[in-house]
């Protein structure tokens, strides 16, 4: 079992993720389901292209190329400026230049830049909405509105054109919800149109035509919508929404059934008005989470308007985190969440305290992220933050402060781990296997899989461990089959059957199983040395020391190197097959720490 398989999945389930974006599901009649890759219409229509530049400026134009591709857009608007300034009317630069510069929170830079182009060129349609924007957030709606009437209505633009310009009516005192009646995911916005306009007549419209259960509104908004109708006096669809949400998402039923009590006593549920502002910051938002995968050019560019409208927006900063993450701007992620008030929500602020220690590690600031995790465990006896400390420790390799840790996080639970703490089970199993600690970790291996008995990287490292000593060989194959049939794309799995065949004697069924392991991951060391193995004992020896060779190359530990090296040299015997792991020692091979 390779290592960048389990450790991403141990990132998954024992950290926060950095954002957890509400599923929206898309349909054939949504507009914004339907947008296009085509060239122009998603990043192109909103990342200008530039037309050939002088020689003497290609160093700036390849360098701010280069930082746009690594997502340092501050950086790529700077080399721009370096273009724009020896050629200050070139059309396609300063376009580059606007939208680099929102795209990098230069937002001033970006609104003068609009203005100016939009001065001379009224076809410019990035430039026309930016300069929307600037006067929709100053209230001059009719302008706004006048000014996004122009802005051609193709591709993405006719997909959220209509929303902004509904938005700007709305800010009239107007309520024209029938551009967005056809779109699905607009319902949301179309309440809070509604809301914001006290249009009672299209609430109740609204209330009782859709199902709002079913539409794809993001849970987040379901809440909002639920407060609109009690407001009104629509009650059991307000009722509807609680419940149904009460019953998705247990860890908050007690806010949901004080809202449901207040329904039944007929009391006020008080929530605050949305403003046109923070409506349509939302709109941009989910456009921007619609674009992020596959768009991310477009998704940065919707972000940035989504903040410049509502700058303290919690899901916008998240979501402008992820993306500096996913680059590995781990500081630029961190100074986007310290940004978040969480207000008075306890929770909130541990959570957010939480992925900024995740970020700190990542970052390589491991003493701080450790910091940050034990101040929430004194202070708020956060089992989380402290299970968290333990993974920290694990990653590095410190077994001996990671399961100093882990018991730490079971003693505070009266060391009577429940089922919804399953990972912390798994994580101390690998920790005690690696301290070499095996009746304890089998203990924890199976104590997890007996709360998740379908759980593939427990099946995974509890069968490859028991086939890799030597023990419950029968069972430990049928775990792991049961594992690439839950995974069969995990070439991390596959490996370990196809190791586990091969530890048997079955080297044909080795064979056959770690080819197609090396199908799915053909750059793991690990498993182009088992592969090795396995060709060997089949005879295809010239293939076995090809895959060595492999093995070597996508390493760069040398003992490992080393231990390889000598097969190559000195090939295989069939008593090989009984020897712990050949490639690396059996505690090596079998936890992923990064």
């Amino acid at each position: 079992m390779n290592r960048s398989s389990l450790r991403t999945f141990l990132l998954l389930t024992t950290c926060l993720t950095l954002v957890a974006c509400d599923d929206q599901n898309e349909t054939k009649s949504d507009p914004q389901a339907n947008v296009q890759k085509n060239g122009t219409s998603v990043i192109g229509y909103y990342m200008p292209q530039i037309k050939p530049i002088q020689k003497t400026l290609s160093g700036s134009f390849l360098a701010g190329e280069h930082a746009q591709l690594s997502n340092d857009w501050s950086a790529a608007s700077d080399y721009f400026e370096d273009i724009l300034a020896d050629d200050p009317q070139d059309t396609s630069i300063q376009n580059r230049v606007m939208a680099l510069s929102l795209g990098s929170g230069n937002y001033d830079r970006a609104i003068k830049l609009s203005k100016q182009i939009t001065q001379e060129r009224k076809n410019e349609s990035l430039a026309q909405l930016v300069f929307a924007l600037d006067e929709f957030k100053a209230e001059k709606y009719k302008e706004a509105e006048a000014r996004i009437i122009q802005i051609k209505q193709d591709g993405l633009g006719s997909a959220i054109m209509p929303l902004i310009l509904a938005w700007c009516e709305a800010g009239q005192g107007k309520t024209n919800l029938e551009t967005l009646k056809n779109s699905p995911s607009f319902l949301y916005q179309s309440v809070l149109i509604a809301d914001y306009t006290g249009n009672q007549d299209a609430v109740k419209t609204l209330a009782k035509t859709y199902d709002f259960t079913k539409t794809p509104t993001p849970i987040s908004g379901l809440e909002n919508i639920a407060d609109v109708f009690a407001k009104y006096g629509e009650t059991e669809e307000a009722r509807s929404i609680y419940t149904a949400l009460r019953n998705a998402l247990p860890d908050n039923s007690h806010g949901l059934g004080e809202k449901i009590k207040k329904l039944s006593n007929k009391e006020k549920i008080v929530t605050p008005q949305i403003t046109p502002q923070e409506g349509l910051a939302h709109a941009l938002l989910d456009t921007a989470r619609l674009l992020a995968n596959g768009y991310e050019e477009s998704a940065i560019l919707f972000t940035h308007m989504s903040r410049f409208l509502d700058p303290r927006r919690a899901d916008t900063l998240e979501l402008l985190a992820q993306f500096s993450a996913d680059h590995k701007q781990y500081k630029d992620a961190i100074s986007y969440l310290t940004k978040i008030d969480p207000k008075d929500n306890k929770e909130e602020s541990i959570s957010l305290k939480r992925q900024i220690a995740m970020l700190l590690e990542m970052d390589n600031q491991k003493d701080e992220a450790i910091r940050v995790l034990q101040d929430l465990v004194e202070k708020d006896r956060n089992i989380d933050a402290q299970i968290q400390i333990g993974d920290i420790y694990r990653q590095d390799e410190n077994f001996k402060a990671a399961l100093s840790a882990y018991n730490q996080a079971a003693q505070m639970m009266d060391n009577k781990i429940p089922q919804d703490h399953w990972q912390l089970l798994f994580s101390r199993g690998i920790t005690n296997e690696r301290l070499s600690n095996w009746d304890q970790a089998e203990k924890d291996l199976t104590d997890a899989l007996s709360y998740e008995p379908d759980q593939p990287y427990v099946l995974n490292y509890l069968g490859y461990t028991w086939a890799d000593q030597g023990r419950n060989l029968d069972k430990a194959v049928e775990m792991i089959e049961k594992a690439s049939r839950l995974k069969p794309d995990d070439g991390a799995i596959i490996d370990s059957l196809g190791w586990v065949y091969y530890r048997m004697g079955n080297f044909s069924t080795a064979v056959k199983k770690l080819e197609t392991a090396i199908e799915l991951q053909p750059y793991e060391s690990e498993i182009n040395d088992h592969l090795g193995d396995a060709y060997w004992q089949v005879g295809r020896k010239n293939e076995a020391r090809f895959q060595w060779k492999r093995a070597i190359s996508f390493t760069k530990d040398q003992i490992i190197i080393d231990k390889i090296q000598a097969k190559i040299e000195n090939g295989l015997s069939i008593s090989d097959v009984t020897k712990t792991a050949i490639a690396v020692e059996p505690n090596e091979k079998l936890v992923d720490n990064k």
